[in-house]
């Protein structure tokens, strides 16, 4: 086994991996403020046996607003009542709504497959979604002795 090989298995870049399941349209699900949807997410097994002991669940809110380069910044709203708008930049907040960890305790084994169904609650004062602001689902496999896959989908929020 050489250097590099060595510093992959080390790092665990050869382990398992994640894949988020969407919809015909690109949602991985659909919702409603205060309701709970179901989430499909494929493990896949890297080279060798891996124990996933949970998914950490994060559901995360980007709002669009304009910069105006020096310091200004507006929301949608501001922005369409200017009579130009062409100095405007677009920018994109991020906040971190609602945390859930799933537990799993479970292996999966070198080059398999497996499809889980999770459970994420969206809390009431999460926003619609709106070409202005976007919900994203971000799944963290917590594996020991590796770098955490991740996968991230968007949500439909309405």
């Amino acid at each position: 086994m050489g250097f590099s090989d060595k510093m992959r298995e080390t790092l665990g870049s050869e382990g398992a991996q994640l894949e988020l399941l969407t919809d015909e349209h690109g949602w991985v699900a659909q919702a409603s403020p205060g309701q709970s949807v179901d989430a499909r997410v494929r493990l896949a097994g890297g080279t060798k046996t891996a124990r996933v002991e949970g998914l950490i669940l994060r559901l995360v809110v980007r709002h669009r607003h304009w910069s105006d380069g020096q310091g200004m910044s507006f929301n949608e709203d501001q922005a369409q009542e200017l009579e130009s708008r062409s100095h405007l930049m677009p920018a994109w907040s991020r906040d971190f709504i609602a945390q859930t960890r799933v537990e799993l305790d479970a292996e999966i084994d070198a080059g398999s497959e497996r499809e889980l169904t999770v459970h994420v609650p969206v809390p009431e004062h999460c926003d619609r979604t709106t070409a202005a602001c976007t919900v994203t689902l971000h799944v963290q496999a917590d594996i020991r002795g590796q770098i955490d896959p991740t996968a991230t989908g968007k949500l439909r929020v309405a």
